[in-house]
């Protein structure tokens, strides 16, 4: 690849990044967000018990593996202290 279509090809990158953050990006930054609430509560009705929530189910352990990179995550954002004033 020559640097003239290298450079040209990065400042396009460029300005489809810009045109997307103009855009979009606030949309998209809130139904990530949603995806990872509906996530979380996914995870408290299967994996609640390890919180102290009375749920027990069989697909726990089936479903373990793919939420064990977050599961620190997961119980940190549970259990952490909230403020009324968060969502102001």
């Amino acid at each position: 690849m020559t640097a003239k279509n290298c450079s040209k090809s990065r400042f396009l990158r460029k300005l489809k990044d810009f045109v997307i953050g103009a855009t979009v990006y606030s949309a998209i930054r809130d139904l990530e967000e949603k995806r990872l609430f509906i996530e979380y509560g996914l995870m408290l009705a299967v994996l609640g018990d390890m919180l102290g929530y009375p749920f027990s189910t069989y697909y726990r352990l089936r479903l373990l593996p793919y939420w064990l990179p977050r599961l620190k995550e997961w119980k940190t954002f549970l259990l952490r202290e909230k403020d009324v004033t968060e969502k102001l």
